[in-house]
Order: structure tokens, then sequence, then C-alpha cells
């Protein structure tokens, strides 16, 4: 499929924009994030998320938290690409090394590795999870990041290629389960964010911030193949003086063996959204309340398992192969 020419001009946009926030210097560079934060407000990111704000709090936050908290967020999102560039320059690995610190829980990372195989690790889309990816694999970690890859954007481009860098993997969300477990069983760590809401993923219904949300199931599904509990790793803005990041390992998330399949892959998704929320309340700045993480609404559309969409997807491919398409059956026409 061909990349539309919006999608094209974003891509370099990006990387321009990147390049430029890696070269400015940090006192500067608040002050223009500040001001674009400040604008973004008032288009849609802004009001989407005060909107979700509103949904997760409700009278908690007055007005004009709403808006503090809307234009924290889309700050973060700024300072966030300026990181990413900072990671592109030539002594990026060692700047990552001074601005994620990490603490005695990372032994428990250490621990299940090596009793693993492998090991899966979940994280949101709070701080900085590209430092966080990067900062593991140079304390020597292996393994692999699952994200979301499309051919027809190519601004996803850049962060699999800044990932390579740092000789990280990165897996397709909707590739086969197989890759997932040939990692883990390789002794290699999968890497996961099932915080934001994926149409085209696995999925169901479950409470985030006391609402119903679609909520991406793979992880849980993916722990119980391979017989794993999920190890919930965040790295957060901390502000302080020695680091700018903490990195720290929590205690790790298991299914319930009393339960029917299905629902003890929902029952642990449900624990992890949990655990999500604790994060992001604590640091409600550092989230990206602009997605639209609670658009898809109940009754509106119906989760299917991967097992099923990929029979559909098998059906649809093999239906095409032996159906000529319209331009061949014109030229067949003639």
């Amino acid at each position: 499929m061909a990349e539309p020419l919006r999608r094209r001009l974003r891509a370099r946009l990006l990387r321009a924009g990147a390049g430029l926030l890696a070269r400015t210097p940090r006192r500067l560079l608040r002050l223009a994030l500040g001001g674009a934060a400040g604008l973004a407000q008032y288009t849609l990111h802004g009001r989407r998320a005060r909107a979700n704000l509103r949904l997760a709090f409700g009278s908690a936050l007055s007005a004009a938290e709403e808006r503090r908290l809307a234009r924290a967020s889309l700050f973060h999102a700024g300072r966030l690409v300026g990181e990413w560039a900072r990671m592109e320059r030539p002594k990026g690995g060692a700047w990552i090394d001074a601005q994620v610190g990490v603490d005695e829980t990372l032994e428990y990372l250490r621990e299940a590795v090596a009793s693993g195989p492998g090991a899966i690790i979940v994280t949101a889309h709070i701080g900085n999870w590209e430092l966080l990816a990067a900062r593991l694999r140079r304390l020597g970690f292996e393994g692999a990041v699952v994200g979301e890859l499309r051919r027809d954007d190519s601004s996803y481009d850049w962060l699999r290629e800044l990932r390579q860098r740092y000789d990280l993997h990165t897996l397709p969300q909707d590739g086969s389960p197989r890759d997932l477990l040939r990692v883990l069983r390789s002794g290699g760590i999968v890497g996961l964010l099932p915080d934001l809401e994926a149409r085209r993923l696995d999925g169901a219904f479950l409470p985030f911030f006391g609402t119903p949300a679609l909520t991406m199931t793979a992880p849980a599904a993916l722990a119980r193949a391979a017989g794993l509990p999920l190890i919930p790793v965040s790295c957060i803005a901390t502000g302080a003086t020695e680091t700018e990041y903490a990195l720290q390992v929590d205690t790790p998330l298991y299914l319930n063996p009393d339960l029917p399949r299905r629902d003890a892959v929902e029952d642990l998704s449900a624990r992890l959204n949990q655990h999500f929320e604790g994060w992001i309340r604590a640091h409600p700045e550092q989230w990206p309340w602009y997605q639209p993480r609670w658009r898809t609404r109940p009754g509106t559309l119906e989760p299917r398992p991967l097992a099923e969409r990929q029979r559909r997807q098998r059906t649809e491919r093999a239906a095409r192969r032996r159906t000529p398409d319209a331009e061949t059956r014109e030229e067949v026409g003639r």
C-alpha cells in the first residue's frame, strides 16, 4: 500500500524536528516546549486530554487542574521526542546511562531471566519507555520489543531504527506468537506496552479508571502460553539531581491457576490495568491523556480471539489469490 503524502510529510517533519530538538540547549528547549504545549491545548489533542482527565478523575480535579495536567501531558510528549533524538547522537549511550538510574529491584529481573527461560516485561506509555528498553539492553539484557509497524506510515520507521542503534529488535504487534515464544525460549526478554487501545489486537473490555476500556489481552495470553509471570517495569521522570529517570522493577503478576483459560487471561489483564493505574495516578503528567484510550465502547466493537482473526485473514488471503482483482478482470476482458 502506498504511503499517503500527509504521512510522508509528517515522517520528514518528525525527523527534522527531532534533529533540531537534540541540538537545542535544555533551558531553551523547555521554554519552546512549554509554549507549544500551551498552544496544543486548543487542538483536538488538548480537548481529548481534558475530556479523558475528566472521565478518569471526575470531580476530583478542578477545571484549572484539568488544563494544567493536559498541558503537562502535551509538554511531556514534546520532551520525549527531544530525548529520543538525543539517543541518536554519537554519545547517546553514555547519556542514557547518566539519565536513567537503577536500583536493587533490577536483581528481580536478573533472577527472573535466569530462572525463566526468559522474561515478559510490561510497561506503559509513561515516563520514557524507549529509554527503559535501551538502558536494559546496555545493562546486558537481550530480547525484543513488541511495537506497531505500519507499512503505510514511515514515521514508525524512525523509532524502529532508533532501537536498532542499541541492538533492540522490534517485533510487530500483529505478528505470530511463535516469534515471541522463540525469544523467551532463547533466554531473552519480550517487552510489551499494553496500556493503550489497539483495535487490531485481541482484547476485552476491562475497567481502567473505573470505565470499561478495550484492553490488550495478548500479554496475559503470552504469559499463559510461556508459563511465565508478567513483570511490570517503569522508567519514570523523577527530576532528581543525579538522574532524570528512575528504572524500577515491580513484583511479578501471576495468572490465577484456578480460573478457566479465558477468565484467567482477562483477570490478569485487569490486574495489570490496575497496576498501570497506580503509576498514572502517581505521575499523571507523564501519561498521554491525549490518546483515544476510551474511544471504543462496549457494544460498538466485539473483540475477537486472535486465533479466529488469523483464520479469517487466511481465508481472505486465499480468496484474493483465487479471485482476480478488478484491474486483472478488465485486462482479461479486453
